[in-house]
C-alpha cells in the first residue's frame, strides 16, 4: 500500500495547507513545505534512514537555498562552497 510522505524526511505527519494548491503541503516533524510523494514501505524506509543520516546537512542545504533565493547578492563564496560540498555528500 502506497502512503503519502514528506519527501524530505519520510514522515506521514504532513499537512495539506492550501486548499486552492493541491501541491502545498507541511510536514510538521522537519518543516518542509512543498509537494509531497505516494510510495511504498521499502522507499518510505529508504528517505527515513538518510534523514537520520544526514538530517543535518540536509536543514543546512535547504538553509542555504532558501538564503540564495531571498538575497539580492546571493551567497557568499564560502556559502557556495559549503552547498557544492553537501550536494557531494548527499549524493
Amino acid at each position: 500500500m502506497k502512503e503519502k510522505i514528506c519527501p524530505r524526511c519520510g514522515s506521514e505527519n504532513i499537512e495539506w495547507i492550501i486548499p486552492q494548491n493541491w501541491s502545498m503541503w507541511s510536514c510538521n516533524n522537519c518543516e518542509y513545505t512543498g509537494p509531497i510523494i505516494e510510495v511504498d514501505n521499502t522507499v518510505k524506509k529508504e528517505i527515513e534512514e538518510q534523514w537520520k543520516k544526514h538530517k543535518n546537512e540536509i536543514l543546512r542545504k535547504a538553509e542555504l537555498e532558501h538564503i540564495k533565493e531571498e538575497s539580492e547578492h546571493g551567497l557568499t563564496k564560502e556559502e557556495e562552497q559549503e552547498l557544492k560540498e553537501i550536494d557531494e555528500l548527499l549524493q
